[in-house]
């Protein structure tokens, strides 16, 4: 092994986890007894430092400037274009989050607040990269665990501590799951790399083994009937923690799992697609459904997240080199808009005292406009209006669906009915999302309306800006990045 080499790869990391030690040390050195708005302000530079480097660190691995090996840690990491593009995006995502947790002020530990969010992120990255089955697991319960410490460190707030243990509760389970799905089919192939593995049969055990994996990363993204923590926890979990729960984890999940299903076998796949698709229209149900009657607008964007997990399973039914890519993209550009709404939500309510409800933006249009035309950008994009980037993602998804499938004769066969289905529960979509819209853009400020102007902030405000025009710019030239996906990666190859 070139340890030079594997220094160089896991670089990015390193620097992550040296920012991650020195925003520890915030609430234990001599700042120990500074102003909370202060030592808030340090530990989002050091964090925010640790993921620049850790960023321009990937961006030179990406341009070839630094050259790193495409297999390294004896083949537990694969870093190339694809994967390498993945971390990069997150590292990115993260550095949004910075300013929001900044001005959120929940909790006097700053230090584990900050270091927590890293770990996260740092997490994230070993799960999109890691071809290992056991490195893999790993790198994604460090991710549930430092989100599930994240969401109960509100203490000044009863339903934070309720929802916190119902996410690890549901969480621990589900990755009891997901363990047992790993080890069977470890048990079928005798082998940890998943690069290894190929043609993958519909044996019993293999069966099985998927059929938990489902159940494990189902509960990661959200998908019905695993979803019932997502509610609780998007609703009561400080908002930057629920932006990152509805973002960043998914990304991680998602990629995974189209990891995962590479190496299956055409009479495999004809054994999971039943499985797969049932999960897409139960999703899809459950969450347009539910969020008709939220009035809660945390609490109706955790059941657009589960709506969206169910778009995003028919891409994953093609089992298409085209699928692959295009549930990497639309997982993308679904957590670019997410993470942008709830940026939106922290910033005006970061003075209210308690959960908004959905009236309580009205009139938004007038006390902060340009706040309400990038929620008017996020949203649109959620709800996949063209030109913005969620719609270009759908396009993308269902297209794939339909072109896995031919030689389908009539809307009975293939994946036709799906993506009939996946239209009309679009269409019920845009009923709570334009009833949101109305708040924010129509309905005229209440007496006494709990949501006033306030100062945003420099970094808040840059990172909402740069979101709108990524959520835009994907949406009119998606090709740049569809092309770094593009790779023998591992998720998204092309044909």
């Amino acid at each position: 092994m070139d340890y030079q080499q594997l220094l160089l790869a896991l670089l990015p990391d390193l620097l992550v986890v040296v920012a991650l030690f020195a925003a520890l040390g915030v609430d234990y050195s001599r700042m120990r007894g500074s102003r909370l708005a202060k030592r808030y302000q340090v530990a989002c530079q050091i964090s925010a430092a640790g993921l620049i480097a850790g960023l321009v660190v990937i961006v030179l691995q990406i341009a070839g400037t630094m050259s790193v090996m495409a297999s390294t840690a004896d083949g537990q990491l694969v870093l190339n274009t694809g994967t390498l593009t993945l971390k990069a995006l997150l590292y990115g995502m993260g550095l949004g989050v910075l300013p929001l947790a900044k001005r959120d002020q929940i909790t006097p530990q700053v230090s584990e607040y900050f270091a927590l969010l890293l770990l996260a992120t740092l997490g994230m990255g070993f799960v999109v990269t890691s071809r290992n089955l056991l490195g893999a697991f790993v790198a994604l319960e460090l991710v549930s665990l430092s989100l599930y410490a994240m969401t109960v460190l509100n203490q000044a707030k009863r339903a934070s501590a309720e929802a916190a243990l119902k996410y690890l509760t549901f969480g621990a389970v589900s990755s009891g799951f997901l363990l047992f799905g790993l080890s069977y089919l470890y048990g079928a192939t005798g082998q940890l790399d998943l690069t290894q593995m190929t043609g993958l049969t519909d044996e019993p055990m293999l069966v099985l083994a998927y059929l938990l994996i489902f159940v494990g990363l189902g509960f990661k993204l959200a998908l019905a009937p695993f979803h019932l923590w997502a509610p609780d926890v998007y609703q009561n979990a400080p908002t930057p923690v629920a932006g990152w729960i509805g973002s960043g984890s998914k990304i991680a999940a998602a990629a995974l799992l189209i990891a995962l299903l590479k190496p299956v076998s055409s009479t495999l796949k004809d054994a999971l697609i039943p499985a797969l698709a049932a999960l897409a229209v139960l999703s899809m149900v459950v969450g347009n459904l539910g969020a008709l009657r939220q009035t809660n607008l945390k609490r109706l964007l955790a059941y657009s997240a589960i709506a969206n997990a169910g778009y995003l399973l028919v891409g994953v039914v093609a089992f298409s080199a085209a699928g692959n890519a295009s549930v990497i993209f639309y997982i993308l550009v679904y957590s670019l808009a997410s993470l942008g709404a709830f940026g939106v939500v922290a910033v005006l309510t970061d003075t209210l005292g308690r959960e908004a409800e959905i009236n309580d933006f009205n009139g938004c249009w007038k006390t902060t406009p340009g706040l309400a035309v990038a929620f008017l950008v996020f949203v649109l994009s959620l709800a996949g209006i063209p030109p913005l980037a969620g719609f270009l993602g759908k396009f993308y998804l269902f297209f794939a669906a339909i072109e896995a499938a031919p030689e389908a004769a009539s809307w009975n066969d293939g994946f036709y009915w799906l993506v009939a289905f996946a239209l009309i529960m679009s269409v019920v979509s845009l009923y709570y999302y334009l009833r949101v819209l109305k708040a924010f853009l129509v309905a005229p400020a209440d007496d006494g309306a709990a949501i006033a102007p306030s100062k945003i902030g420099w970094a808040a405000g840059v990172t909402l800006c740069v979101l709108a025009l990524a959520v835009v710019a994907l949406g009119l030239w998606p090709e740049p990045l569809l092309g770094l996906l593009q790779t023998d990666s591992g998720i998204a190859n092309r044909r």
